[in-house]
């Protein structure tokens, strides 16, 4: 397959990746808040499942969720990278910014659990994870990898 054909096509896989995700946590929060409430709450038809479990179920689900969800934001971003550079490297330096944020959250949110302020802490956890779960990582380094090799090119 042609290189700008598989670039195209990794790139609308990450917007639709991002679109699904955001419906289905969208979605997903619909539920948590009808059952919260106890109020009718229409449930889109690829959830409609959820109307038979717990609220305890739901929500605990959602923390399972996200991080399989940044698994396949790494992935796709890591297959992309591969597919733009050819470079082991690019993609080691995606796993350590994803393998740094996530120990951030956690950090975060175990500092914040710790001080007697889990809102805060899961506040900050989430704008972690929220990074981990978008293309925010291959926006920063497509540009910082091209700079990094124009830098090797003229210096040679």
């Amino acid at each position: 397959m042609n290189r700008k054909i598989k670039i195209f096509l990794f790139i609308l896989l990450l917007m639709a990746l991002g679109f699904f995700r955001e419906n289905l946590f969208v979605n997903i929060n619909d539920v948590l808040y009808g059952k919260l409430y106890n109020e009718p709450n229409p449930i889109i038809w690829y959830l409609s499942f959820l109307s038979n479990v717990s609220y305890n179920t739901v929500y605990i689900a959602k923390w399972f969720i996200t991080p399989f969800f940044a698994f396949l934001f790494w992935f796709v971003q890591m297959k992309l990278l591969l597919v733009l550079f050819n470079e082991k490297k690019t993609t080691k330096w995606l796993s350590v910014l994803y393998l740094s944020l996530f120990l951030l959250a956690g950090i975060f949110f175990m500092a914040g659990w710790a001080l007697g302020d889990i809102y805060a802490g899961y506040t900050f956890s989430r704008l972690f994870m929220g990074l981990l779960q978008s293309p925010v990582a291959c926006m920063i380094l497509i540009p910082t990898a091209y700079l990094y090799k124009q830098t090797n090119i003229n210096q040679q």
